[in-house]
C-alpha cells in the first residue's frame, strides 16, 4: 500500500506543477494562481499554456521562468499585427502595442502579417501591455511545457 501510495505522489508530482504570478499587473486577469498539467500539451484555441520564458523575454523576464498564456493562432492560421489591434483570421485577439516604448522599438516595427507555422503557435495575454507574440513573432510549439488551468 505504501509503495502504491508514492507512486501516486511520484506520479502528480512529476505531472502537475503550481504556477503564480506575483506581478502587479497581470497579463491574465485576475489570476493568479494556476495549475500546469506537463503532460498535456494537445494544442487548443484560447487554451491556456504555459512555456519557459527564454531569450524571446530576456532581459524583462528570467530565461528560466515559467509563462503562462493564451493560444490564440495556431498553425496556418494568419496574423495581423497593427498598432491598433492583433487579429487572427479576421477576429480581433488584442489591442494596440502598447509595450513598444518601453521596449524602445517604434510600434510600427511590430506592425506585420505572418502565417502561423506549422510548428508554432500565437500566443498572448490578455492585457494591452502583456509581452507577448505581438514583440517576439509565433512560439515554437517544442517550447510548450504543458497546459494550464486558471485556479485563483
Amino acid at each position: 500500500m505504501l509503495l502504491l501510495v508514492l507512486g501516486l505522489m511520484l506520479y502528480l508530482g512529476t505531472r502537475y506543477r503550481i504556477a503564480i504570478n506575483d506581478q502587479v499587473d497581470k497579463c491574465l486577469p485576475p489570476y493568479t494562481v494556476f495549475l500546469v498539467d506537463r503532460h498535456d500539451s494537445a494544442l487548443e484555441r484560447d487554451g491556456l499554456y504555459a512555456f519557459l520564458a527564454g531569450e524571446r523575454m530576456a532581459p524583462f523576464f528570467p530565461m528560466q521562468m515559467q509563462v503562462i498564456k493564451r493560444v490564440v493562432g495556431l498553425p496556418g492560421d494568419t496574423v495581423a499585427v497593427t498598432e491598433q489591434a492583433t487579429r487572427v483570421d479576421g477576429r480581433t485577439v488584442g489591442e494596440g502595442l502598447d509595450l513598444a516604448g518601453t521596449l524602445g522599438t517604434p510600434a510600427a516595427q511590430f506592425v506585420r502579417e505572418v502565417v502561423v507555422p506549422a510548428d508554432a503557435v500565437w500566443i498572448m495575454g490578455a492585457t494591452r501591455d502583456s509581452f507577448d507574440s505581438r514583440y517576439w513573432g509565433p512560439l515554437p510549439r517544442h517550447h510548450i511545457i504543458g497546459r494550464a488551468y486558471a485556479l485563483l
